[in-house]
């Protein structure tokens, strides 16, 4: 006979969570549960997962990074990076990082 072992929740068993919503994230979302940051994309509900990150610093940085993204713009080094740091200050500043 073969011991099967088995990993993970039993099924049927979630874990409890929380969502940051603000409409300086938007469109995106940050679920938080014991472990980590999950950082949702609110218009895609079946597939929206964007990453996972135990610091949520790293969620917001990752935030920064899709919302920057998604404007689908040409920029100089320069402009990116004024971008950036205007984009994530906005946020930092409403999360109080």
């Amino acid at each position: 006979m073969s011991d099967k072992k088995t990993f993970g929740r039993v099924k049927g068993q979630t874990k409890s969570q929380s969502i940051i919503s603000d409409d300086l994230l938007s469109p995106y979302v940050i679920q938080v549960d014991e472990y980590s940051y999950t950082v949702m994309d609110s218009t895609k509900p079946t597939s929206g997962f964007m990453g996972s990150f135990t610091q949520l610093s790293s969620a917001v940085n990752k935030i920064v990074q899709y919302k920057i993204a998604s404007k689908k713009e040409t920029f100089s080094l320069n402009e990116f990076l004024t971008q950036y740091s205007e984009t994530k200050e906005k946020i930092q500043n409403a999360l109080t990082l």
